[in-house]
């Protein structure tokens, strides 16, 4: 199987448990693996036969910012679904890092990786 991948895909957007995640737009990075048979995009060198990266991260960051999430895991559910309803796409993998979460230590961040797919 083959895998195309984005790394750090970046939006902004009010999510979250807390009233303040919800009134304030926060930092996300996404990133995204995309599972399926690309042989032919490859063999042929066309795009048509693809699944196009740039189509991949419009439809996360419209996922990110067209909807309200409190949680995490929400938004990971709701990119994977999307990006499944795709032709080509058997599998993916998303992960939501969100950079700035409200907790009272350090930390780079905080992150959900699903893994979903056909059968």
């Amino acid at each position: 199987m083959d895998k195309v991948f984005l790394d750090g895909i970046k939006a902004t957007a009010s999510h979250g448990v807390l009233e303040s995640e919800k009134a304030e737009p926060q930092p996300f990075e996404i990133d995204l693996a995309v599972y399926g048979d690309f042989r032919n995009a490859g063999i042929e060198d066309d795009l048509g036969l693809a699944v196009d990266y740039s189509l991949l991260g419009n439809l996360v960051i419209e996922v990110v910012t067209a909807n309200r999430f409190s949680l995490i895991e929400a938004m990971a559910e709701a990119i994977a679904e999307k990006i499944l309803s795709l032709p080509l796409v058997l599998e993916v993998e998303v992960t939501v890092k969100k950079m700035k979460p409200p907790v009272s230590f350090a930390l780079n961040y905080a992150a959900v990786k699903v893994r979903r797919g056909f059968g």
